[in-house]
């Protein structure tokens, strides 16, 4: 039964990496209109919005964003198994994950960059 709490660890842990990811792309956006506005008001607007976006998204997200994962891990352990299945949608889903933040952060694909470091030691 260890393999239940892997498991649902591994949902949540994709869960969580979602949610982040969705928060981030809310925050760059909402950025994106910092310039248009005196520095006073882009702040207290910017405050009202967060608490008028990510209340309702918090209170949502966790849920959602775990169910796609469990969603997904089941998928894979159909695929490939019960065991074998679930750990590979997980690597999937991570290295996925891991593609989308380096993105994000560095507008590079972190991926390609990783498994060429790999395969060039």
């Amino acid at each position: 039964m260890w393999y239940r709490k892997v498991i649902k660890f591994m949902v949540l842990m994709v869960g969580i990496l979602i949610a982040n990811l969705i928060t981030l792309w809310i925050d760059s956006y909402f950025f994106s209109y910092k310039s248009k506005f005196p520095a006073y008001l882009f702040t207290w607007i910017g405050m009202g919005v967060i608490v008028l976006i990510y209340y309702p998204l918090f209170t949502r997200i966790d849920k959602w964003s775990t169910k796609v994962g469990d969603k997904f891990i089941k998928a894979g352990k159909k695929v490939w198994g019960r065991k074998l299945g679930a750990t590979i949608a997980f690597i999937i889903a991570l290295l996925f994950l891991y593609y989308l933040y380096g993105k994000e952060w560095f507008n590079s694909n972190v991926l390609k960059d990783f498994f060429r470091t790999i395969y060039s030691s």
